[in-house]
């Protein structure tokens, strides 16, 4: 391989890891925007009914009508379902690194496998945060703020966003 074709591969990596982290901050930045308004963000149901909630009904301060669900909801059944989405993703992922395009020459998936890489990466800060964003919110309702809801989303949708790229810059590689 000379050197024009490794500067050529090179760029594109640059590329790719460039596209990936300005992905995640592009979607922290519009997350961010959307909810800067707020003061704090409920993980709850219930907590959200308590704090803002109209005396004992269903509506809240600002108009919303609760469903009955709200009553006993809490975020325990949605965080395993976000778990078990990510350590999906995270699997198919490093499986498709370390296992893929095993015939084709190595340089034909590498970029596929950069994207792929951001996804794993992603997920598990993702996972991680949103465990640790939860045990504070377990001690202090309003640890909850607007930047830190902002950062589980664009984790979250980063790593699913680089997931789907992976595998669609995979598809269209030339073989």
């Amino acid at each position: 391989m000379t050197f024009e074709a490794w500067g050529i591969r090179l760029s594109w990596v640059f590329v790719a890891v460039l596209a990936c982290v300005l992905l995640f901050l592009l979607l922290l930045v519009v997350f961010y925007l959307l909810t800067r308004c707020k003061s704090w963000f409920y993980f709850d149901a219930q907590d959200f009914l308590n704090h803002q909630g109209e005396g004992d009904t269903l509506r809240t301060s600002d108009g919303r009508e609760l469903p009955l669900s709200a009553r006993q909801g809490t975020f325990e059944p949605y965080l395993k379902k976000y778990i078990g989405v990510v350590k999906l993703l995270i699997t198919v992922a490093a499986a498709s690194i370390a296992f893929g395009s095993s015939r084709a020459p190595a340089n034909t998936a590498f970029i596929p496998k950069v994207v792929l890489a951001f996804a794993v990466l992603f997920g598990l800060v993702f996972s991680a945060l949103l465990l640790f964003f939860y045990e504070q919110y377990a001690q202090n309702v309003q640890s909850y703020r607007p930047l830190r809801y902002s950062l589980i989303q664009a984790l979250g949708f980063s790593c699913l966003a680089c997931f789907v790229a992976g595998y669609v810059i995979w598809a269209l590689q030339p073989k």
